[in-house]
């Protein structure tokens, strides 16, 4: 027996021994197979424009399609010239050089190796230069910079580049400056007040977004004791002749416990504003928050202005305010994780169980573990050790995939890249956190050539990942099933338009029409990307079938009548659904909706509910619009057991917080952060190439690239809409708001009457291709059954048609105001060229005027024109030139 328990003893302890040496060396073996995300190594460009510090310029490892660099662009000096500071941050710079190309990246105008410079220890590099007399005044061109680096890497650093004395640069530059120095002040930002829109669009109940309608006391942050902590930095995001759109960034503290009292005799002092010219030699820097009794801000301030030469007009104004949230301060009570002041949604994904949940804020992406009570900084560019304008730079964003119950979390990192292995590349990363080991892992990399704001807008529209490990991703006209075990790549569906597909909220189901285009097909196909299981949903004899949307994972779709579909008189197609459907993938139709003479042109989910836009059928055949109405959606949603809610406070007005299940116990909370996982080689794939994509158009707002369209008259709406401007594939301008001159003539265009062998369409016809050069018999042309695009098509083809039905009048002038005429068609088969205009009046070519004394040009009053064209269907086809 004591042999026995002695045996016993003798093995358990040798069993204990080799655990212990296992686990040793086991926990050796992944200390060396781990590390740290590779530091920032690349220098940062920023120009200098009279006095003014702008357009911060981040690097990139590779050769970019430059046509869709648009982050900046620079206005050039007298004799075009172009002072630059580079910060080397330790890196000795071998080489530099310029090139300047054309806008699609074609055509290289000039390429100059720079000799003259000298660098110094610790110091930034001056550098100033001049573009050679090969470009035009007032025309954009892509100016490419190139530093060659210690280790012989070339980085490319990307700006827009136009040389004019014509755009009031410095009196806009002032402007903003001025503008944004003095809401620290409310004595100094008295003057403002006349610029502002304060109104009920306003919403002043919150410092994390605040707009030109907010108040002037919100403007002015309030009772906030704001102080600034850094130079502002400003980038130039669109300029013209009279207007231009800039962002301006910086960062600002205010103290937790030291509020003003919002009351009459609050002190104008609004906070310590940080004086420009005490920064003009300084670099960033940025104030350490740990252990100091204040939180820190990010803040982007977004201007649009128009200059004149009576005063300055401030068209638009919106302030964004996110706090730097850190995991390790004082952020917990009770059940809470207070994130502070926040601009927009915080997002959250939590495991079946809710014990373990992911967020996203300030652009980091962390855990907490509720069980195991550990907060991990999962993915982040920036932290204490890593502090700069290259890891605060916000050209990428976080996306959560999956968290289970064992606290492994996979998600997406997708834009630009501002360190570690893939430091100045644009591709999506696709990592996976295994919570055991406390390791972050890539699983695949995508690599891109064009812009980190094209990528991210498209990743935005899909992105999803199954049990199965398929990712979904939806770039350009393609849905893309990626398998990241073995790291292949297929095709899921392509030749998608705008408004053709349609995606769940959570990613999970898509559906698109198979053949067809927005105004509906004949078959929709339902995929569930869960299961990767397809079911087809087919039209009925004389209809079409079209997607609405989805509430929840339930598609709801419209079914038209062919005979139905009509052009409304602003030239818009009409397509009138006599009947709803809701319908999900096993069960089948949920739930019709239909009426009498009651047609469905739009629907839209808000919540529980869809919200239908209605038209009626008159007499005369045409359809008037009607009351909305809704379905209500009777299921409710699966509450969460961990949520992003917003707290109302006092002092802060409204602050984001985290609602966790249980209490946290904040005293024996652990703090992580994951080390990254070596592996031998590239895990990269590449999406297949494809040619024959539809033309896109690229609609660019005050928050970036809003809208890829694949219709120009949807983009140049959408962008009339939001005052924003309209870009082709190859990077030049189809459309822009604002910059239009008062009044402006086509005075090539003379006129021309009908005869009985030339209708009045065939003379604008003619009279359009005669002004680029062009002699045609547009007559014969359009007996044979040629189109009006056709033939200017096949006609010019230097240049780009646009069909604009259904586009404003005052959006269209953009084309008369560049010498460019529109033809107007006209409901009897007519037509009118458009080839002038002033503040009162239109100038057209009507070439069926009975007028002796103005022949076939003469004015039309604006707003006759405007009832005029509108009751003929707003049917407006122009061009523009595409540059050589």
């Amino acid at each position: 027996m004591k042999k026995a328990i002695i045996k016993g003893v003798i093995v358990s302890f040798v069993f204990m021994i080799t655990l212990f040496v296992v686990s040793n060396i086991m926990n050796k073996g992944n200390t060396d197979m781990t590390m740290e995300m590779g530091k920032a190594t690349y220098p940062i460009i920023s120009i200098e424009y009279e006095g003014f510090h702008i357009n911060e310029l981040h690097g990139y490892a590779d050769a970019m399609e430059v046509s869709q660099m648009r982050e900046s662009i620079t206005p050039l000096g007298e004799g075009r010239k172009i002072e630059l500071r580079i910060n080397p941050y330790g890196r000795k710079i071998e080489g530099i050089a310029f090139e300047v190309r054309s806008l699609d990246g074609n055509r290289l105008i000039e390429n100059t190796r720079i000799g003259d410079y000298e660098q110094k220890e610790n110091e930034a590099i001056p550098v100033s230069f001049g573009l050679k007399d090969l470009i035009e005044s007032n025309q954009e061109y892509m100016l490419v910079i190139l530093l060659t680096l210690d280790d012989e890497s070339v980085v490319r650093y990307y700006t827009r580049v136009v040389s004019t004395e014509e755009y009031h640069v410095n009196e806009k530059l002032e402007y903003i400056a001025d503008f944004s120095r003095r809401t620290f002040s409310k004595e100094d930002a008295r003057e403002l007040t006349k610029y502002l829109e304060s109104n009920a669009d306003g919403d002043n109940t919150t410092y994390g977004k605040v707009t030109i309608h907010s108040s002037f006391h919100q403007v002015t942050w309030g009772n906030l004791e704001v102080k600034k902590e850094s130079r502002s930095e400003i980038m130039i995001k669109e300029l013209g002749p009279s207007t231009g759109s800039f962002v301006v960034e910086y960062y600002v503290s205010v103290p937790e416990a030291a509020l003003k009292e919002d009351s009459s005799d609050t002190p104008d002092q609004a906070g310590e504003p940080l004086e420009e010219a005490d920064l003009e030699e300084e670099t960033f820097s940025m104030p350490q928050q740990k252990g100091e009794n204040k939180k820190l801000y990010k803040i982007k301030e977004f201007y649009r202005v128009r200059y004149t030469t009576d005063r300055m007009y401030l068209l638009d104004f919106e302030r964004t305010m996110d706090q730097m949230f850190e995991a390790a301060d004082d952020v917990y009570a009770n059940n809470k994780i207070m994130l502070g002041i926040t601009s927009g949604e915080v997002p959250l994904k939590e495991s079946d169980g809710g014990n373990v949940f992911a967020f996203v804020t300030g652009n980091r992406l962390y855990s907490y573990n509720i069980v195991d009570n550990k907060m991990a900084l999962l993915f982040g560019f920036y932290n204490e050790d890593n502090l700069d304008e290259r890891t605060l730079y916000d050209g990428h964003k976080i996306k959560i995939l999956n968290v289970d119950e064992g606290g492994n979390v996979t998600f997406l990192v997708y834009g630009y890249m501002s360190r570690g292995r893939h430091e100045g590349q644009v591709g999506i990363s696709v990592y996976y956190y295994e919570s055991t080991v406390n390791t972050v892992e890539e699983m695949i990399y995508i690599p891109f050539d064009n812009s980190q704001t094209l990528l991210i807008e498209e990743i935005d529209q899909l992105s999803y990942i199954n049990r199965n490990n398929m990712l979904y991703l939806k770039w350009g006209s393609r849905i893309y099933g990626i398998n990241l075990m073995k790291r292949t790549c297929e095709v899921v569906v392509e030749n998608l338009s705008e408004g053709s597909y349609k995606v769940s909220d959570s990613n999970r189901m898509a559906v698109w029409q198979k053949e067809g285009d927005s105004y509906g097909g004949k078959e929709l196909v339902l995929m569930n990307l869960t299961t990767g299981k397809q079911k087809a949903i087919e039209a009925g004899r004389g209809e079409v079938i079209a997607p609405i949307g989805f509430m929840g994972e339930d598609l709801i779709y419209g079914v038209a009548r062919q005979e139905d579909i009509v052009k409304d008189v602003a030239g818009n197609t009409v397509f009138p659904m006599y009947k709803i459907r809701i319908e999900d993938e096993t069960e089948g139709v949920l739930m019709s909706y239909q009426q009498d003479n009651v047609y469905i042109t739009d629907g839209e989910v808000i919540g529980n509910q869809i919200v239908l836009s209605r038209v009626e059928k008159t007499q005369e055949g045409t359809y008037a619009a009607i009351k909305d109405d809704q379905i209500m959606n009777a299921e409710t949603e699966t509450e969460s057991k961990n949520s992003v809610e917003i707290a109302v406070t006092e002092r802060f007005e409204k602050l984001t917080q985290i609602a966790v299940k249980t209490a946290i116990d904040e005293a024996s909370m652990k703090q992580l952060t994951p080390r990254e996982v070596l592996f031998e080689g590239e895990r990269n794939i590449s999406l297949p190439v494809f040619e024959g994509q539809a033309g896109r158009y690229y609609v660019y707002g005050k928050s970036g690239l809003e809208s890829i369209c694949t219709n120009e008259g949807s983009a140049v709406n959408l962008a009339d809409a939001i005052s924003g401007v309209v870009i082709d594939e190859g990077g030049y301008y189809v459309w822009t708001k604002g910059n239009r001159e008062l009044r402006n003539q086509i005075m090539a265009i003379q006129g021309e009457t009908v005869t009985e062998e030339k209708d009045s369409l065939a003379i604008c016809l003619d009279t359009m291709l005669a002004y680029e050069g062009v002699v045609r018999n547009s007559e014969y042309m359009l007996k044979k059954g040629e189109t009006v695009v056709d033939i200017l098509r096949d006609s010019l083809p230097s240049v780009q048609v646009l069909d604009l039905t259904g586009c404003s009048l005052d959006a269209v002038l953009y084309y008369v105001n560049q010498d460019i005429p529109v033809l107007v068609m006209l409901n009897d088969g007519s037509a009118v060229l458009l080839v002038g205009f002033n503040e009162k009046n239109t100038v057209v070519m009507n070439p069926e005027s009975t007028d002796l004394e103005n022949g076939t040009v003469y004015k039309v009053g604006m707003n006759d024109s405007k009832e005029w064209f509108e009751q003929n269907g707003n049917c407006f086809i122009t061009y523009i030139r595409n540059e050589e």
